[in-house]
C-alpha cells in the first residue's frame, strides 16, 4: 500500500523542497487515491472480524470520498503505482479496469464497460494520459505512452506511442508519423 501511495503522491510534487507542498492535503485526487489504496490493502486482510470492520470503514470512506470529490475508484480496480488525477470530479473507473504505472487522468473521465450486456473493461498501459472528458469503453487495450485527447470516445485498441482523438476516437499520430 505505502510504496504505491508514495509514488502516487510524488506525481503531485513539483519541487520537493517547496514548503507549499503541505497544500497537497487539499488535493481531491490524493484523497481518492488514499482511500483506494487503503481499500485495496483491506481486501488483503483475512482475519474475519478485523477484515469485516476494516472493509466497513473502507466502504464508508469510499462513499464519502465519492460524494466529496466526484471520483469513484473501487478497491477491486487494479492500479499500479504513480496514478495522477489532475482535478476534481466526474471521474468514474469500473471495478474491472487495469491501469499501468504513471498514468494521468483528467476530470470527467469514464473508464468502463460499454453496457448493453457487453462484458469487459479496458486495460491501460504505462504512461497513458487521458484528457478531460474522455470515455474509454469496452474490453480494449490501450498501449504504453498513449495520449487520449479531450472528449475522445475510445472503443478500439490503441497501439503504443499513439495519440487518439475524436468521437469515435481515431489514431491521429503514432511514433513513426
Amino acid at each position: 500500500m505505502f510504496p504505491n501511495l508514495s509514488a502516487d503522491i510524488q506525481r503531485y510534487i513539483k519541487d520537493p523542497h517547496d514548503r507549499r507542498n503541505i497544500y497537497l492535503v487539499f488535493e481531491q485526487g490524493i484523497w481518492a487515491l488514499v482511500v483506494y489504496r487503503f481499500g485495496r490493502w483491506v481486501h488483503s486482510i483475512h482475519i474475519p472480524l478485523i477484515s469485516f470492520i476494516l472493509k466497513l470503514i473502507a466502504f464508508l470512506l469510499f462513499k464519502l470520498t465519492e460524494i466529496l470529490t466526484g471520483i469513484s475508484i473501487p478497491a477491486s480496480t487494479d492500479i499500479k503505482k504513480g496514478l495522477y488525477i489532475g482535478h476534481f470530479g466526474g471521474i468514474i473507473i469500473h471495478s474491472d479496469v487495469k491501469i499501468g504505472e504513471n498514468c494521468s487522468i483528467g476530470p470527467g473521465v469514464v473508464i468502463g464497460t460499454r453496457g448493453l450486456g457487453k462484458e469487459g473493461a479496458p486495460t491501460l498501459g504505462n504512461h497513458v494520459y487521458v484528457g478531460t472528458g474522455a470515455k474509454i469503453l469496452g474490453k480494449i487495450l490501450i498501449g504504453d505512452n498513449v495520449r487520449i485527447g479531450a472528449n475522445a470516445v475510445v472503443l478500439i485498441d490503441v497501439p503504443d506511442n499513439a495519440t487518439v482523438t475524436g468521437i469515435p476516437a481515431k489514431i491521429i499520430k503514432t511514433n513513426n508519423s
